[in-house]
């Protein structure tokens, strides 16, 4: 017998919303329990390593707001104050929250813990809403949301890697695959999903955005004939990318400016592709393992592969058909199968490790396994089945995790004495030629290369350093920061040169004094990026008041080539 208030549609609507939610929300905590909350303790890679580079930069622009700086460039908290220019390179977006919860009194133990479950709930929230709006269906909706935010390559980077970036990538990436969708297969006036998807995954992670055009790219080829019939579905495709660049100016622009500028170790690396890829077999042996040690796609999604493989042919829907076979082949050349020394020799060799294809590989496999185009979970019981096993998959996982690298689990104490010379393993975004092991032995103080002169009061604020000097004689200083492009000493007194990077000595900033006078160095907005900041968020704006105008229907945007309501 149903309840009373039951009975009408829009209280079932609410009484179904909130279950979702509470499930949501309870599946996300206890999927953080076992390895980072029971006991007091947290599993987690100490020293130099991914965790302790993205806890780094929570810290750093959690110190910048401290300072009353809101949009920092450079974190001078890596490297006990040299600097680290990560924040051009990596965009801060995703770090906010964790700064806020930092600023909130929390300690970084219980910033990550409070970030995972974060994005844990939104994950599930953006992937059940995304399927939904193409499905309508609940339970096949709710699948998606289980078998993606729960994918063992999703945890892979949540519990064992700890990589922030990748993660809120992953949080973005249906919000962008909902778009692709809708321009190639679907209603090609919803371009704006793939716009601000795309957006939102740039200013999250680096490599991901490349995955993704890479996917685009063979979309496209699957669905050539339908482009030649439809074209203007590449016009759709046009706005998307024109609306996400303009939006991501401020991250892209900023970026190549530095690296015009500066040779970074970064853009000096070999490609590692050849060296990064593995063995299928290995693959596969970690996936039906469920390890979470080294990446994988996971029994459930291995499984998954092999029946697109077989049962392809039985596919009809086409979408579903393109990204079961693109999600299964991905899966196969992911690994040392496909010739990755071709690819080494392009651009794409940043995407460093052909693994980094898994984020790919586990949504398009989630597509199709929560579709079930073969008709495999037919009712709500076996759809219930289904994601009553991915839960028990995961948290297994999770507790092999802690079983098989037991020293590996700490207390937050422990957890919580950063390294600040954890700059990530590649130190890629120190200038060509520097040598870390010899800045950690150099000590925080201006010293003079050659010349003579008398120092002192050397103060340092956040990017702002200052001291006095007299009987200055061609004295060449060298500061205790990397001189990145940028910093200026134009508000200093006396006879101070312009800033310039010591390439000498470790690429520290530099300059030449004589007589008396204060040395004042500070970093400073390039024009560059002034102006892209600002374009893009006048961009966002613009777009989001396009939107509603829209929506209440003020101006009739179907005039406008490329958002007519002809498909």
């Amino acid at each position: 017998m149903q309840l009373a208030f039951l009975k009408s549609k829009s209280s079932k609507r609410i009484a179904v919303t909130i279950f979702t939610i509470f499930l949501f929300l309870l599946i996300s905590f206890l999927m953080v329990y076992q390895t980072q909350i029971y006991q007091g303790k947290i599993w987690a890679y100490l020293g130099s390593s991914t965790d302790r580079f993205h806890m780094m930069r929570i810290e750093g622009l959690y110190h910048s707001l401290q300072r009353h700086q809101y949009f920092p460039l450079v974190n001078m908290s890596f490297m006990g104050g040299f600097g680290y220019l990560v924040n051009v390179f990596n965009s801060d977006f995703l770090m906010y929250p964790g700064a806020i919860l930092r600023l909130m009194g929390f300690s970084s133990a219980q910033t990550l813990v409070g970030l995972n479950f974060l994005f844990n709930f939104l994950t599930f929230g953006v992937a059940f809403l995304c399927f939904y709006k193409v499905s309508k269906k609940y339970m096949n909706s709710l699948v998606f949301s289980f078998v993606y935010t729960m994918s063992t390559y999703r945890l892979h980077e949540v519990l064992f890697r700890h990589d922030i970036g990748e993660v809120g990538a992953l949080l973005c990436l249906p919000v962008a695959m909902l778009g692709i969708y809708e321009i190639f297969y679907g209603d090609r006036r919803q371009w704006l999903y793939l716009a601000f998807g795309m957006t939102e995954i740039i200013y999250s992670q680096a490599i991901a955005p490349i995955l993704v055009a890479v996917l685009i790219v063979i979309i496209a080829l699957c669905q050539i004939n339908e482009l030649k019939k439809a074209p203007k579905r590449l016009l759709s495709l046009l706005w998307a990318a024109l609306s996400s660049g303009l939006m991501s100016l401020a991250y892209f622009l900023p970026m190549i400016e530095q690296m015009h500028h500066t040779k970074f170790i970064l853009g000096q690396s070999k490609g590692m592709l050849p060296k990064g890829a593995q063995d299928f077999s290995d693959v596969t042996k970690w996936s039906f393992n469920n390890t979470l040690s080294q990446p994988n796609i996971g029994i459930t999604l291995i499984l998954a592969a092999i029946i697109i493989l077989i049962s392809y042919m039985r596919i009809k829907n086409r979408a579903v058909k393109h990204f079961a076979i693109i999600g299964a082949v991905m899966l196969l050349a992911s690994s040392k199968l496909f010739p990755w020394f071709i690819i080494n020799a392009t651009p794409l060799k940043v995407i460093q490790y052909p693994w980094h294809f898994d984020m790919i590989i586990t949504l398009l496999l989630a597509i199709f396994v929560a579709a079930d185009p073969l008709n495999i979970f037919t009712t709500k019981w076996a759809k219930s089945g289904l994601m009553i096993f991915v839960a028990l998959m995961a948290f297994s996982a999770s507790s092999r995790l802690i079983n098989d690298s037991p020293l590996q689990l700490v207390s937050y104490d422990e957890y919580n004495d950063l390294d600040s010379f954890s700059i990530g393993t590649g130190q890629g975004y120190l200038p060509a030629g520097t040598s870390l092991g010899e800045l950690q032995r150099t000590a925080h103080k201006p010293k003079i290369q050659s010349g003579k002169a008398k120092i002192s009061n050397f103060r340092q604020y956040g990017t702002r350093l200052s001291f006095d000097f007299k009987n200055a004689k061609h004295a060449k200083v060298d500061l205790p920061i990397i001189g990145y492009y940028g910093f200026q000493s134009s508000q200093s007194t006396g006879q101070v040169s312009q800033l310039k990077m010591d390439k000498k000595n470790n690429n520290l900033a530099q300059v030449k004094i004589n007589g008396k006078g204060k040395v004042i160095v500070d970093y400073f907005e390039t024009a560059t990026q002034k102006v892209t900041r600002r374009i893009s968020f006048l961009s966002f704006l613009i777009i989001v008041a396009i939107v509603f105008i829209n929506k209440l229907n003020l101006v009739d945007f179907d005039r406008i080539e490329g958002l007519r309501k002809t498909k």
